[in-house]
């Protein structure tokens, strides 16, 4: 597994974020305050709002390309 933490703006963020995402044929989930959320849920990814630090865990050995492709939402 493959933690980073990231922050996400606004909308449009949250829009190419989970974008990227979804693309991925593995997991990645979200941990904010005391709840996990799926990373490819545009749902829950607004639920739990801007400007904040949010746990990303990647359920992967190997996700350079994702990094790459996310590298500005983390921190």
């Amino acid at each position: 597994m493959i933690s980073r933490n990231i922050i996400l703006t606004d909308i449009d963020e949250v829009m190419e974020f989970v974008n990227q995402v979804e693309k991925c044929s593995y997991n990645v989930d979200i941990a904010v305050d005391d709840s996990v959320i799926n990373a490819k849920s545009v749902l829950g990814m607004l639920s739990k709002g801007f400007r904040r630090m949010m746990r990303m865990d990647i359920h992967a050995d190997h996700a350079e390309e994702l990094l790459e492709k996310i590298a500005r939402f983390c921190i």
